[in-house]
């Protein structure tokens, strides 16, 4: 589904470590900043960009390095982070920090990893992800992750699952270079709302599936659980700043061919979202 308009401010979390994983080393990070200083109890709580610096397994070293004041941004969801960032004196950035208002780490991202090296194989990069956040003190997803390359990079991802159920986009994402060397991290945990009931069966889904279709539309495969966030007014435009609810995901496809998916209330089967081009 496609997101809403950003209004405020957004800080793009994937998009950000992708930028530091696809661009070459010396222009990973560079944004246009409008800095505002955060309230002394938040910022109390955060973690020392400096110690972080020199806590990552490959430190950074912080001679001729500045410390930038923190920068309360606001994502698209609503939530509240500050953002600090540590500056050469050409004042680019070669470490950013995202965290929680309570100092919680959700987001790091190094512009000074360089390409090439060994190339690690998939256990070593899960072992080497794994050393990464252990260096950072945080917390050990479970499960086997996804690996990925996106350019000269490798993403090990976690995926956030609840009761067993899917969180589409959430999890930890730890990017590294080839060879093993920390790029970046990002670490989501959506709200969810409380689930009504218990869940209709997919079978009842299905049926209601059905129902709403246009003509000459089908679908395809089971119906799967899902925590998603709900489409405006039932459409595919997706309302990020509210919980996500637990729904029935059901794919199919237009007359033309076009792919769709169909949301419904896991307990109600309302219709909650749609998109006709996923």
């Amino acid at each position: 589904m496609s997101s809403s308009p950003c209004i405020r401010r957004t800080a793009a979390l994937l998009p950000l470590l992708i930028a530091a994983a696809c661009a070459t080393p010396s222009s990973a990070l560079a944004p246009d900043r409008t800095y505002v200083v955060p309230a002394r109890d938040a910022a109390a709580n955060l973690p020392p960009i400096t110690g972080v610096a020199a806590a990552l397994l490959e430190p950074l070293s912080t001679v001729g390095l500045r410390a930038e004041p923190g920068d309360l941004i606001t994502l698209e969801s609503g939530e509240e982070r500050i953002e600090q960032r540590l500056v050469n004196t050409s004042g680019f950035a070669l470490l950013t920090l995202q965290s929680t208002l309570g100092g919680e780490l959700r987001l790091l991202a190094r512009a000074d990893v360089a390409y090439g090296g060994a190339t690690l194989s998939s256990a070593a990069l899960r072992s080497r992800a794994l050393l990464h956040l252990v260096a950072l003190r945080l917390t050990l997803p479970r499960g086997t992750p996804i690996i990925s390359s996106v350019a000269e990079r490798r993403v090990v991802q976690w995926e956030r699952s609840e009761n067993g159920v899917p969180v589409p986009g959430d999890g930890t994402r730890v990017i590294m270079s080839a060879s093993g060397a920390l790029v970046g991290v990002a670490i989501e945990e959506s709200a969810l709302a409380l689930a009504s009931a218990k869940p209709r069966s997919a079978a009842e889904a299905k049926a209601a599936a059905l129902a709403l279709l246009p003509v000459g539309a089908s679908l395809a495969g089971a119906p799967r659980l899902g925590w998603v966030h709900v489409g405006a007014l039932a459409g595919d435009e997706e309302l990020r700043d509210t919980p996500r609810r637990l729904v029935w995901r059901i794919r199919g496809a237009l007359a033309d061919g076009r792919p769709l998916e169909i949301h419904l209330d896991a307990a109600q089967l309302a219709l909650l979202g749609w998109d006709w081009a996923r």
